[in-house]
């Protein structure tokens, strides 16, 4: 990857560069809380595997021993740090500029595919998800840990009303978005899931969804 393919996709705003330098402090509150998700799909990844959004590579060191690992993340800022986390931890990884509506990527390339908390922040769901099957093998499996929108009423509002600031306040998530519906839809030949809670230090509790949907 080069500078030039980071200026043509328009990611070298000083918001993204302040995005990708306090992202890993933004999460410290809660990563203790989702490393039980990360070993639910980036430890249970194998073969040729394709992450979506890796950020700063929250990721790596969940990853078996052995993997072929590529990440596809559209700021160079948070490459910028992904890679040099892997190295620290003397991992090998390819990492490309791209988004997940349009991977770069041919029919059936991968093993896996690995989203963790990254579907509330793309623009187009339905066609990350279509992408992400489109690319992986007959029988790949796509390993998620995302958060969504409740199937309470009241909290469901809630999420609605709080969604604009929120998504101002962490430059673009979304809280409201039915992602088990996408991913249940998307066409994969099964798909499982478990629903849960979690508390994020807020004075609800934020709906969650981890599971394997396969090609």
């Amino acid at each position: 990857m080069t500078q030039h393919d980071y200026e043509r996709l328009g990611y070298n705003g000083l918001s993204k560069r302040l995005f990708a330098a306090g992202y890993d402090l933004l999460n410290a509150g809660v990563e203790n809380r989702v490393i039980p998700y990360r070993r639910l799909t980036a430890g249970l990844a194998d073969g040729r595997v394709l992450e979506v959004g890796g950020g700063t590579g929250a990721n790596l060191k969940f990853y078996p021993p052995g993997v072929d690992l590529t990440f596809v993340e559209p700021n160079p800022h948070m490459a910028h740090r992904l890679q040099r986390n892997a190295r620290q931890l003397g991992m090998s990884v390819n990492v490309s500029p791209g988004f997940g509506e349009d991977l770069p990527f041919d029919d059936a390339s991968f093993d896996t595919a690995v989203t963790t908390l990254v579907l509330c922040m793309v623009s187009d769901v339905e066609r990350v998800v279509t992408e992400i099957r489109r690319v992986l093998k007959p029988g790949g499996r796509f390993l998620f840990y995302e958060h969504v929108v409740s199937s309470h009423s009241k909290i469901k509002a809630w999420q609605g009303l709080l969604n604009p600031f929120w998504k101002f306040a962490t430059t673009g998530c979304n809280l409201n978005r039915d992602l088990s519906g996408e991913i249940e839809l998307a066409g994969f030949s099964n798909v499982e899931l478990r629903r849960f809670s979690l508390s994020v230090g807020l004075p609800i509790t934020i709906p969650n969804i981890v599971g394997v949907a396969i090609a």
